[in-house]
């Protein structure tokens, strides 16, 4: 499988459940960075720093698990095995400092693999985008969104 495909996808996901959850980012790309030893990433906005403003961790934890769902979708895997990859390793860290409850955690899993099913031709779409053009601002993505709902 296309590896540069797997991670655009990943990438896509992460950035279509921010948006779909009202959570504002700066960029996300699907370009490799050795320097923080990442394949892409969502890089959040220093607004949620500068203002304080809260990030649900519900809303945040359906972000971060969004992105193995649709890799584990692409895979044709169990999203508990992908989970428990090398892939996920960041998004696992990020769910651990959330600090959710078992049943916190069910409730954002059960959710991220329902968004991941319901907008899965979004986020081919936006994975399409990023392998164009390696990085994506907050309103291209919005953009490419908002033409897909108008589609629909």
């Amino acid at each position: 499988m296309d590896e540069e495909r797997v991670i655009a996808i990943h990438e896509a996901a992460h950035a279509v459940a921010a948006i779909r959850a009202g959570l504002v980012f700066d960029h996300v790309t699907a370009e490799p960075d050795d320097e923080r030893e990442t394949d892409g990433a969502l890089h959040w906005s220093e607004l949620h720093v500068s203002t304080g403003l809260e990030m649900p961790p519900g809303l945040v934890a359906i972000v971060l698990l969004a992105g193995p769902c649709a890799e584990a979708k692409l895979r044709k895997l169990r999203i508990e095995r992908l989970f428990m990859g090398e892939a996920a390793m960041d998004d696992r860290a990020g769910i651990a400092e959330l600090g959710l409850s078992e049943e916190q955690f069910v409730a954002a899993s059960r959710d991220a693999v329902e968004l991941v099913e319901h907008e899965w031709p979004v986020i081919e779409r936006v994975a399409d985008a990023l392998l164009d053009r390696g990085l994506l601002e907050f309103d291209e993505v919005a953009d490419l969104i908002g033409h897909a709902d108008e589609a629909d």
